[in-house]
């Protein structure tokens, strides 16, 4: 049985550690509350994915040292940051960036996408990423011919800007059923599984302008 680990900051965070291992049978989710026992001792957490709740004095690096085995995942717990500080985290290249605000069920399948060999991203951190990327890289967006249709642009557009369907659905004038279809759409035609793939898909080919 696979082992999860969220150096917590808080009781809430605790308790929905709780509710977690009661909903994902086949982990053992545990919370450890830095806080309130400091950092684990070097070498001496055992655990195949530690997800690290970010906050402003958290030393990750410390935190890293105190895994127990090298082929540990890690992912981070972000509530609130800076964009400054959240691009240089993004370019650490951890396994996940969760969100603060997820859901019971985002946080199941954001586990099991990290132990399927993903790199969870939540969709309201893409803004960021899809800025620095597009810094870096910074060009003209050319959108190939006959890939999507002129719709399915702005839909696409608007998943890398980190909007909701039911904001794309208020700009495009239309239903958020549609924009839910367009997004299935875009997902089947780009071959990718999820809005964020699509999203950095999208920027590195250079096929959307800057957020």
């Amino acid at each position: 049985m696979r082992k999860v680990t969220v150096i917590s900051r808080s009781e809430l965070m605790d308790n929905i550690c709780k509710i977690l291992e009661e909903n994902i049978p086949y982990y053992t989710i545990s919370s450890y509350n830095i806080l309130q026992q400091g950092v684990p001792p070097r070498d001496k957490l055992d655990t195949d994915l530690v997800i690290i709740e970010i906050g402003r004095d958290t030393n990750i690096q410390e935190i890293i040292s105190s895994l127990k085995k090298s082929t540990t995942l890690i992912s981070l717990l972000i509530k609130k940051i800076n964009a400054k500080d959240l691009t240089k985290l993004f370019r650490l290249g951890f396994d996940g960036y969760f969100h603060g605000k997820m859901e019971l069920l985002e946080l199941k399948m954001a586990i099991e996408y990290i132990f399927e060999g993903g790199q969870y991203i939540h969709p309201q951190l893409c803004p960021v990423l899809m800025s620095d990327y597009i810094y870096k890289t910074s060009e003209t967006a050319q959108r190939p011919f006959g890939i999507l249709s002129d719709q399915e642009w702005k839909v696409l557009e608007g998943i890398v800007h980190g909007k909701k369907n039911s904001e794309i659905a208020a700009e495009l004038f239309v239903s958020a059923y549609t924009v839910n279809n367009h997004v299935g759409a875009i997902l089947r035609k780009l071959n990718v599984t999820d809005r964020t793939s699509a999203a950095v898909k999208a920027v590195k080919h250079k096929w959307v302008s800057t957020p």
